[in-house]
């Protein structure tokens, strides 16, 4: 609430809310239309009363009821609207705490970029009502709320804090609500659709539908309690004559759907060159999109945003190309592939988690000082977190610059590239605790030229045994070494392929691969490492699944003690970490020359989300990988040396001259140093042949010639 508001309505509170006798029973006057066109003040609606609508209304000022007298019943205003509308951005209703309002068969339109609001501090009764197009909710309760047929939709707010006010209903503390046939239906922004705060309840029944609400259909916390005992969605009318049906986009001739809310997980697959001319696509929450794009591109000249994820959606792009296309992201977005140009105002603002790999983005712009020109980290929702490996930002401008974290973290990992991008390639908000972690590889491939991969020819029929073969193999024969080039989806590092084609059970085959004469990766310049399958990696448990032949590749399930720190040091994985799933792990490294192994976390299954992508240092990928070095040959027995006598020197003759006499076992070496000579004197002394390499036993040596 504005100061302003603040202020006004401290002032209805201090003249309406009192309990003087002195209040009078007066009504305020009629407008045309038959809702009083303002009522606030002196002017406050001080009684028991009923008005019906004969005509839209354009409320243009405050309505505001006051509490009765001490021990006068309470006043009870009730508005039929007869299928009416009221508009006008200054429309609000302040309820006292003992007052009850009933809303009957009326639409109230806030017109999008005014504030309409229904403050209810007493009870507040709503039965066939809609209320759409709000700013920052278009109720704020404090007492309790009953709700019956009633539409709330395409509500919003333009600030980003979780626990904020609910952009369709903003519970306060304590405070009771009973739903009976309701929908909820693209809410956007703040803690969800319906905030929940401390201590607050919520019971729904009969129907109850939630549809394209982000980043939460209703947000509860601990501390506030849901009660859902609803049967199903609404189907008829609901509100104010409004359908409670919200049909499934109708597919497009290029494979994609029409804008819309997008309420089952599904796939669609490109044929073609896509052009998104409609509205906004919302993706519900627990609904996972993927989208195959076979080198198409999505491109659109509107300046909004064109895809708006849940909390809890997914949404997977593949070799697709995005121009002009932006996303708000509040989920799980993950993108391989995408070349991404012609963006004006940040490609992204993602308030979820956000991974791209093996990516270009060329040319997207800033058109104004706070802008970015590709993305956004933001932190309003605990999370933000954003990853681009294997990435190239190219000829980006204005702005703040190319990527800005408002106190999000930010991963550059692999061979990250900025060239030609203005003013700086990464701003980080001051004070907002915002990071880069700059992990790229210094000895990397060169930078992305264009990482869309069309689709292969086919091949000819007999072209070959082995197409034959691979055409007609059953979903449990081994992979054969053929990849696909658009089923190989992720990359360890810049040496390692992962493929894992579209079968049952899920299948993912490894490739070493290198740099060609172009500067590309493809495994076809590459070479196989090894596959699995699912029950592979089931029959595991946990542990070691497979090894490459070189020990340098190695898959398993669990985490290892030093990849769970890793995740444990990260706040957007606190919450998933307790979770009980199965975790496989591809680890291809080290390399030689940076000693760094790349790791990649799938979620469950093979053809599971990534969990995470992790780079640590050392090796081998697991100790249990690395063959054992052929063992050295048994060594020859030899014998116990037998260690000679040292030689005894003997006394000098009287002549003072020293004659040694030969024993078993002696050596012309150990001679001399007995007698502590040089052993060439000896030689020399006694005119030995061959250097003395013969002596006897019995021979007779001068060590020392006789004195004068």
């Amino acid at each position: 609430m504005s100061p302003l508001r603040s202020f006004a309505w401290l002032i209805v509170c201090a003249i309406f809310f009192g309990t003087s006798p002195a209040l009078a029973q007066t009504l305020p006057p009629v407008a045309a239309c038959g809702l009083p066109a303002e009522a606030e003040g002196e002017n406050s609606i001080k009684a028991s009363v009923t008005y019906t609508l004969t005509a839209d209304c354009e409320q243009t000022g405050e309505i505001a009821i006051a509490n009765a007298p001490a021990g006068d019943p309470k006043f009870e205003v009730t508005i039929n609207g007869g299928g009416h509308m009221i508009t006008g951005g200054t429309f609000v209703f302040f309820e006292g705490r003992f007052s009850i309002l009933n809303l009957n068969n009326v639409t109230i339109d806030g017109g999008d970029i005014e504030r309409t609001e229904v403050i209810s501090v007493g009870t507040l009764n709503v039965t066939d009502v809609t209320f759409t197009r709000a700013n920052s909710g278009s109720m704020l309760a404090s007492g309790q709320v009953n709700l019956n047929n009633v539409l709330l939709a395409y509500n919003f707010s333009t600030t980003n804090n979780l626990g904020g006010n609910g952009t369709a209903v903003h519970a306060g503390p304590n405070t009771t609500h009973a739903w009976n046939n309701v929908v909820l239906r693209n809410n956007i922004g703040n803690g969800g659709a319906i905030s929940l705060l401390a201590g607050a309840t919520l019971t729904t029944t009969g129907c109850l539908t939630l549809s394209g609400n982000a980043p939460y259909d209703v947000y509860a916390p601990a501390g506030t309690t849901w009660t859902d005992s609803s049967t199903g969605p609404c189907s008829g009318t609901i509100g104010n004559g409004d359908s409670s049906a919200i049909p499934a986009p109708a597919l497009m001739a290029c494979g994609f759907p029409e804008a819309g809310n997008l309420d089952v997980s599904a796939t669609y697959t490109l044929s073609a060159d896509c052009e998104l001319t409609g509205g906004t696509y919302y993706i519900s929450e627990d609904v996972s999109i993927r989208v195959i794009g076979k080198a198409h591109t999505l491109r659109s000249s509107r300046g909004s945003y064109h895809f708006r994820t849940a909390a809890t959606s997914s949404l997977r792009l593949e070799n697709v190309g995005l121009e002009g296309i932006r996303f708000f992201n509040w989920g799980q977005l993950a993108a391989e592939r995408i070349k991404a140009v012609n963006t004006v105002n940040s490609f992204l603002l993602n308030m979820g988690e956000a991974r791209f790999s093996n990516s270009l983005f060329l040319e997207n712009r800033a058109t104004s000082a706070g802008q970015r020109s590709v993305a956004l980290a933001y932190n309003a929702y605990q999370n933000g977190y954003t990853s681009f490996t294997d990435v190239t930002f190219r000829g980006n401008t204005g702005g703040l610059g190319v990527l800005a974290t408002f106190g999000a973290v930010i991963d550059l990992n692999g061979c990250v590239y900025f060239e030609d991008n203005s003013p700086v390639d990464t701003y980080i908000y001051p004070g907002r605790g915002g990071v880069v972690n700059d992990n790229r590889d210094p000895d990397c491939d060169s930078p992305i030229v264009d990482p869309l991969v069309p689709p292969p020819a086919r091949r000819r029929s007999g072209s070959s045994s082995a197409a034959r073969e691979s055409a007609i193999c059953n979903p449990h024969c081994a992979l054969p070494p053929v990849p696909v080039f658009e089923e190989c989806d992720l990359k360890l590092g810049a040496i390692g392929l992962i493929c894992r084609p579209r079968r049952q059970p899920p299948v993912a085959a490894v490739w070493r691969i290198r740099s060609n004469p172009e500067g590309e990766t493809l495994p076809a310049v590459g070479s196989f490492l090894l596959s699995v399958n699912q029950p592979q990696v089931e029959a595991a448990a946990e542990g070691l699944v497979a090894c490459s032949a070189d020990g340098r590749l190695a898959i398993y399930t669990g985490l290892s003690d030093e990849l769970r720190r890793v995740f444990e040091n990260s706040p957007q994985y606190d919450e998933e970490l307790r979770v009980p799933r199965r975790y496989i792990v591809f680890s291809k490294g080290p390399e030689p020359k940076e000693g760094k192994v790349h790791n990649i976390v799938l979620d469950n299954a093979l053809d599971g989300r990534v969990f995470g992508i992790v780079d640590t240092y050392g090796g081998p990928p697991a100790p249990e990988c690395v063959k054992a070095p052929p063992a050295p040959p048994a060594p020859v027995p030899t014998p116990t040396p037998v260690y000679a006598a040292p030689v005894q020197p003997q006394a000098p003759q009287p002549d003072g001259s020293i004659i040694h006499v030969v024993r078993e076992g002696d050596t012309l070496s150990a001679i001399a140093v007995a007698y502590r000579v040089r052993q060439l004197d000896i030689i020399v002394n006694n005119q030995l042949e061959h250097m003395g390499r013969w002596i006897y036993p019995g021979q007779e040596l001068l060590i020392r010639a006789a004195d004068g």
